[in-house]
């Protein structure tokens, strides 16, 4: 088994006079279960002072590429001591060495990890998109989990879209962490189980605002303007300017929307209609929202 490590630490990754000690751990029975596979031995490094390093500084293990069973790779984990579980880092292997950075000490171990099998992609077919516009948009979308099909095997791309299911869609695309903001809204009870998670998400990271009144209204059909404050939002774009938008209906364009609908317009994202116009009044259809979060996507 391989019995070393080198520390590479930067000369300004500290401010103080550093004291590393470097302890083989004996007893490490306590530390591992029947499911780790130890390719190295468990090494505890210690310094003279309690914070992180400022600037990640390199270890590099020797490990003994036999102990590992077929199919593991190995990788780099260090003891949590609180939650009492081994955390992968990871690393760069280079014959028997691996390499991280990190910047803590605490115990290190290089451990056998199991390769995650990756199942072939299922290709889903949708019955009422030959042809349409949206097609090949639509089949990216669906096929990377940003909207789902109906039951009956149709994705309905010139249907309207609801403020819910934009939400959803939003997120799906954005696959953000956490469980959101707590709903405020005074319709709150009418958001369904299936969007309350997304909205929430969208709340948290100020996405969504709901209306004057405090209600979300989920089962209003989402607007242009309201369609493209959301992504530029999504974006970190600007939504306060009210600069002319550049459409040849820009006087029928909310105000509060035309920081958004300029933006996303310069970027691509939004295009008009018919004679160069962005039609503030026509619902958002399923087919032309996937193909808004696809660009969004491209950008971000």
């Amino acid at each position: 088994m391989g019995d070393e490590v080198k520390i590479n630490i930067p000369a300004d990754a500290f401010g103080k006079d550093l004291h590393v000690t470097i302890e083989k751990v004996a007893d490490t029975e306590k530390l591992l279960t029947k499911n780790h596979v130890l390719a190295s031995p468990v090494f505890e490094i210690l310094k003279n002072f309690t914070e992180n390093f400022s600037k990640p500084l390199t270890l590099t293990f020797t490990f003994d590429p036999k102990s590992l069973k077929n199919g593991q790779k190995p990788s780099i984990f260090y003891y949590d001591e609180a939650k009492k579980v081994w955390v992968k880092v990871g690393g760069t292997v280079n014959g028997n060495r691996i390499t991280v950075e990190v910047n803590h000490f605490t115990k290190f171990a290089v451990l056998g990890e199991d390769q995650e099998k990756v199942p072939a992609a299922e290709t889903i077919h949708l019955s009422d998109i030959s042809g349409h516009w949206a097609e090949t948009s639509i089949n990216q979308a669906v096929n990377g989990g940003i909207v789902s099909g109906y039951p009956d095997g149709t994705f309905k791309p010139d249907h309207t879209v609801t403020r819910a299911e934009f939400a959803v869609m939003l997120m799906n695309a954005l696959k953000p962490q956490g469980e959101g903001a707590t709903l405020t809204f005074t319709d709150k009870e009418k958001i369904g189980s299936w969007a309350q998670k997304a909205v929430a998400q969208a709340v948290q990271a100020g996405m969504i605002s709901g209306y004057e009144d405090g209600t979300f209204r989920p089962d209003a059909e989402i607007t242009r303007p309201e369609m493209a404050v959301m992504i530029a939002k999504a974006l970190g774009q600007s939504v306060e300017t009210t600069t002319t938008t550049g459409f040849a209906d820009d006087k029928d364009i909310p105000a509060w929307s035309k920081g958004a609908v300029a933006g996303l317009k310069k970027l691509g994202i939004i295009e008009g209609k018919g004679m160069d116009e962005f039609a503030p009044l026509d619902k958002t259809t399923r087919a032309e929202a996937v193909t808004v979060l696809l660009k969004m996507l491209a950008h971000k």
